[in-house]
């Protein structure tokens, strides 16, 4: 399936199953790119949505890290369908075995669910490994992230409210401070079903907690935050 990808001029294929979601969409808004960032890296890039999103912001080299060999030839297609291989690339690799240094910035939609928890949905091995912690837990990632990110880098993700505490301990652990994090509700007066949260590599002590991002005033009706994310399609 090929469209047009939501908000810009740009095109993506994909089948049903490498779909992205609203969680890419909330998390290329959320992210900061510093003025001086040379190297982004997209961990489990899937078939290329956030690196097509950002390339519309930065003329950084951004690396789009995929283990799912089908989604990495994907990526490929998309980064070529929209002429963009002189800034965009994608490796197939786990990025546990990733040999780099001195990255500015990591971004990443992970896998929310442990192995031994459930997503409420039939998958494939295919989805599966998209969704849950099977090659890539929660602690992986973050210290991954430590190695490969430069004094300074960020490390900037969406993930679940409920495992904030457990993150928040992980980032210290690894030599990160969360800088700014934000909570997103599916309606106002519902609790948060998802978490934004950006942590800089041996940064000061100091968070920001933004305001919470509404996505629906009713039913169907879209909050006028989520209609301009969505750049008002």
């Amino acid at each position: 399936m090929l469209r047009t990808l939501l908000g810009t001029d740009l095109w993506i294929e994909q089948n049903s199953r490498q779909a992205f979601n609203l969680d890419t969409i909330l998390l290329q808004h959320f992210i900061k790119i510093p003025v001086r960032t040379k190297t982004i890296l997209d961990v489990g890039t899937g078939v290329g949505p956030l690196m097509l999103y950002l390339s519309k912001r930065t003329k950084a080299k951004i690396i789009g890290v995929e283990i799912q060999e089908a989604r990495y030839h994907q990526a490929l297609k998309n980064i070529a369908l929209n002429h963009l291989e002189h800034q965009l690339s994608c490796m197939h690799l786990d990025v546990k075995q990733l040999l780099m240094k001195d990255v500015d910035l990591i971004v990443t939609n992970p896998p929310f669910f442990k192995t031994t928890e459930t997503s409420n949905k039939s998958e494939d091995e295919d989805d599966l490994i998209a969704r849950h912690e099977v090659t890539l837990n929660l602690e992986e990632l973050i210290s991954s992230s430590s190695r490969l990110l430069k004094f300074g880098g960020y490390l900037t993700m969406i993930h679940r409210p409920d495992r904030f505490a457990e993150m928040t301990d992980l980032f210290n652990r690894y030599g990160f401070q969360v800088k700014r994090v934000r909570f997103v509700h599916p309606y106002l007066n519902h609790p948060a079903n998802h978490l934004l949260i950006e942590a800089m590599k041996n940064g000061n002590p100091g968070m920001l907690v933004e305001p919470p991002l509404i996505l629906y005033v009713d039913k169907h009706i879209l909050t006028k935050e989520m209609v301009d994310i969505y750049g008002g399609r």
